[in-house]
């Protein structure tokens, strides 16, 4: 018997965590920390006491999101057992993780990531970072990767997320088979297909259960761009004449977007002659990512090079290849400046706030949109109400058509579970047919039984 505990998630978004188990064998899927809310009301603590006085083999994280990843440095080595804790994550996940903390242990002041929103102190992601370099424990994914965990043979399926190098996973035991979404979306660039690779993982299983993602479910008013029609709107934007000078909030690890910011400056700039082309900055950190994005997802489609986007140089720093200045060539051209809620940031603000520049907000809009919520980002808010902005994103998950796509495609003889989710009777109204009357709506904590 296979039994599926969601520990947190049945009816909240992120920080989701759950446990399958048999007689022998324990597996956790995802270790994350809540989301901005009261402190007060945080569950944090309450789940890192429950790992860390519960049986388990390993903790598979399905990407590199806070909300998925966010309490690993409070995963013990080992379980109460005295069995070592394995850890798994994409090959490309992990280096970015490694990327983001080597940043953040270097720098007080964490301007460099500050919308991870850790709050951490250098000694804690030290620390951290001894976990994420120890590779005798990760278990490391790629597409299509098989490995064992105890009792449970799991596959690895590689899905579209606003973070790269995400996963889902085929999980089998005792002859019985799970499929455990993660977050997941079809209107990025590597959505495309994405249901026929499925359709060839599953060939020849039967799904007994399927636990499902559904992030959207509340949000059925929201517009859903591709990352290609978000492009498309880039570049229009980008050609109006007022707006030479964008500055950019999105978050540094969204690849997809960042790229189709990206790839619009690109698409603006052909054709013009070479003083009035303009360049993506960056900061040193995000030029770390995206120069790890370049050498692995590059690797197999140009669209990820982001070979106009540049470091941001000292304001006073004479640039002999430009002949002037890169702030010089900055205000002669134009640009788009991915910035944070630092104060570092805040000098190029004052620099150009006489031109009026615009500020493209591509970040969920719940940070921003009032301030009664627990959501309600008080820096984002504060730079997002005091100058003139424009709404550019698409989301991250899977909007209604696809979730019914996906349970429909996996066809679960014995149940849905919604997770990661604040809507989870609305799986019953969804259009799938009798699979309908599967929709399984647990309790935190509440175990269902997999005979």
């Amino acid at each position: 018997m296979i039994n599926i505990k969601i520990h947190r998630g049945t009816s909240q978004i992120g920080g989701t965590i759950t446990e399958l188990y048999t007689t022998h064998t324990h597996l956790f899927i995802d270790f994350g920390s809540e989301l901005a809310g009261s402190p007060e009301d945080s569950t944090d603590e309450k789940m890192v006491e429950m790992l860390k006085n519960s049986a388990c083999d390993a903790v598979l994280f399905s990407h590199y999101h806070g909300d998925h990843v966010g309490l690993l440095q409070h995963i013990p080595k080992k379980d109460v057992r005295g069995k070592e804790i394995r850890l798994g994550i994409g090959s490309v996940a992990r280096q970015v993780l490694v990327n983001i903390h080597e940043t953040l242990a270097g720098n007080e002041r964490r301007t460099a990531e500050e919308e991870q929103r850790t709050g951490e102190n250098q000694w804690q992601q030290k620390e951290l970072l001894d976990v994420l370099r120890e590779d005798s424990r990760w278990i490391e994914f790629t597409e299509g990767k098989v490995f064992d965990i105890g009792e449970f043979h799991i596959t690895t399926i590689r899905v579209d997320h606003s973070a790269f190098d995400a996963y889902m996973f085929l999980i089998e035991a005792e002859g019985a088979c799970i499929v455990h979404t993660g977050d997941f979306r079809t209107h990025g660039r590597f959505g495309r297909h994405f249901f026929e690779r499925l359709e060839g993982f599953l060939r020849g299983k039967r799904v007994d259960v399927l636990l499902i993602e559904g992030t959207m479910m509340g949000r059925g008013s929201e517009q859903v761009l591709t990352e290609e029609e978000l492009q498309k709107e880039a570049v229009r934007f980008f050609s109006q004449k007022e707006n030479k000078y964008a500055f950019l909030l999105c978050s540094s690890t969204n690849m997809e977007s960042l790229a189709s910011f990206h790839n619009a400056v690109m698409q603006w700039n052909a054709g013009k002659k070479p003083e009035e082309k303009r360049a993506f900055y960056v900061n040193r950190y995000v030029k770390k990512q995206l120069d790890l994005y370049k050498t692995t997802a590059g690797a197999v489609d140009k669209r990820f090079w982001f070979q106009k986007a540049y470091p941001l140089e000292g304001m006073n720093y004479y640039n002999p290849k430009l002949g002037m200045t890169q702030l010089e060539f900055m205000k002669k051209n134009g640009f788009l400046m991915l910035i944070g809620t630092g104060e570092g940031y805040r000098k190029y603000l004052d620099v150009f706030r006489e031109e009026n520049p615009v500020l493209i907000y591509s970040l969920w809009k719940g940070y921003v949109e009032n301030k009664e919520t627990d959501t309600y980002d008080a820096r984002l808010g504060e730079l997002y109400w005091s100058m003139r902005h424009k709404d550019l994103h698409t989301s991250g998950h899977a909007v209604k058509e696809d979730i019914e796509r996906m349970i429909l495609l996996t066809n679960p003889a014995k149940a849905v579970i919604p997770i990661h989710t604040e809507h989870q009777k609305r799986f019953k109204e969804l259009d799938i047919g009798e699979l309908a009357g599967k929709v399984v709506c647990l309790r935190d904590g509440e175990i269902y039984r997999l005979e």
